[in-house]
């Protein structure tokens, strides 16, 4: 019904009706502004930045690791651990360098040469060599392979036949 009202209007008439439509608007936003937003309308809050300060991200760290510290105990001291409470700032240089490729695998041959015959188990190796007990089971798994002189003595012993 509407469209055949608008049909009937003059072209004056028409942008009588938008000037008409525009002043009402504007009303509208300096109402708004005055009474401040319609009720019921929460302005949003401003975005934050998210920008912290060194100090603060290096609390929160500090914060953190002596939360995961507390959560994981007491651990045994590796060698590492040992060099750096007597000369922290050698090992510190030293820790952040990755180890050379081929030192684990050097590592293990030597160790189990050393064992003879009866071979070692993989729990021990790892506690010799003071690596972790999966980096020398995945590395039995995968590397070991390639060696012909390793061989599997028993479930989890494996010895040196040269």
């Amino acid at each position: 019904m509407q469209s055949n009202s608008l049909a009937n209007i003059s072209l004056q008439q028409l942008k009588q009706a938008v000037t008409i439509r525009e002043k009402i608007e504007s009303l509208e936003r300096e109402l708004s502004r005055m009474i401040g937003g319609f009720p019921g309308v929460k302005k949003a809050a401003p975005p934050r930045k998210g920008k912290m300060s060194a100090a603060a991200r290096a609390k929160i760290s500090a914060a953190m690791k002596a939360r995961w510290a507390k959560r994981k105990g007491p651990r045994r001291m590796s060698s590492n651990s040992v060099k750096a409470a007597k000369a922290p700032g050698l090992v510190a240089a030293k820790t952040k360098m990755p180890s050379p490729r081929g030192q684990l695998k050097e590592r293990i041959i030597g160790t189990l040469k050393a064992a003879g015959n009866p071979g070692v188990t993989v729990k021990d190796l790892a506690w010799k060599l003071r690596t972790n007990y999966g980096n020398i089971s995945v590395w039995f798994r995968t590397t070991a392979k390639g060696v012909k002189e390793v061989k599997k003595v028993a479930p989890g012993r494996f010895a040196w036949a040269s």
